[in-house]
């Protein structure tokens, strides 16, 4: 009996034995398991770090952008506003069930790959504004670029000038006979500033015999504009002039009665008449 008790005795607690290193191989694997998924939580978080650090930065930019079209229009500013809502991660939280969410093995991969989800969304809808963003600003530059190039108004102030010699045949103011006048004189003060009708390049800024200091433009598809009788001109050639800059400053130079600007506008090597561009609207 003794020796029935002793071996009863040795195979429990080899029994016992065996279930604790059970215990402790199911709870290494475990640790091991955990350990497998922190690493992985930690990858996938630097992951998502990054995507919301490039989702920020992605929004300045479409911010700049926005901002450069709203000065081009008239576009309402709220809605060129673009920036990453900081309750993202939160609101994803919210659509994840509680029982997921209470339970430590298996949350954070889940979790994660719908945040992931959720912000891989946001940043393709960012990209996709900022190509329709990037389109709208190439056709406002282009529609800007068009009202530059539109050769339009008098080259000086209206309030403070009048056209003393029209297009076309006129009288000579030097010998009295019937002469072809081929731009249109408008008169003013001396000293009032000339502008340029329509933005171009200058070809021109120098003295010549008959017009004095003259400027010339070229406004592109065979279309230039002259600027004469200045008393000093203030734009050299080659320069890139907006419209409305000044470019001269009114005198009496050349072969003049008093100060004015003789305007001309040339197409295709041709004087045309200036009345219908000084007259229509900017486009």
């Amino acid at each position: 009996m003794t020796s029935a008790w002793l071996l009863q005795s040795h195979y429990h607690q080899q029994l016992i034995q065996h279930k604790i290193n059970s215990l402790n191989e199911r709870n290494a694997i475990k640790q091991q398991y955990l350990q497998s998924m922190q690493s992985q939580t930690s990858l996938q978080l630097q992951s998502l770090t990054e995507k919301v650090g490039q989702l920020q930065a992605q929004g300045i930019k479409l911010n700049s952008l926005g901002e450069r079209i709203i000065e081009k229009s008239n576009f309402p500013k709220e809605e060129f506003e673009f920036e990453l809502n900081e309750n993202t991660e939160q609101n994803t939280k919210e659509d994840i069930p509680t029982s997921t969410l209470n339970n430590p093995a298996i949350v954070v991969t889940p979790e994660l790959t719908i945040l992931n989800k959720s912000v891989s969304q946001l940043a393709y809808q960012y990209e996709k504004s900022q190509n329709l963003l990037q389109q709208l600003e190439i056709t406002l530059n282009n529609l800007h670029l068009v009202d530059e190039l539109f050769i339009s108004g008098r080259p000086v102030p209206d309030e403070s000038s009048w056209i003393s010699s029209p297009f076309g045949t006129r009288s000579d103011p030097f010998t009295g006979r019937l002469r072809r006048h081929n731009g249109v004189d408008i008169a003013g003060y001396t000293g009032m500033p000339i502008n340029a009708t329509a933005a171009g390049v200058i070809t021109t800024s120098e003295a010549r015999t008959g017009y004095g200091f003259l400027v010339e433009i070229n406004h592109g598809n065979g279309f230039k504009t002259r600027y004469a009788h200045a008393s000093s001109l203030v734009v050299s050639v080659g320069d890139v002039v907006e419209k409305g800059q000044q470019i001269a400053v009114m005198g009496t130079t050349g072969r003049s009665t008093g100060p004015h600007v003789h305007y001309e506008v040339i197409k295709d090597g041709r004087q045309i008449n200036p009345n219908y561009y000084i007259q229509r609207l900017p486009s």
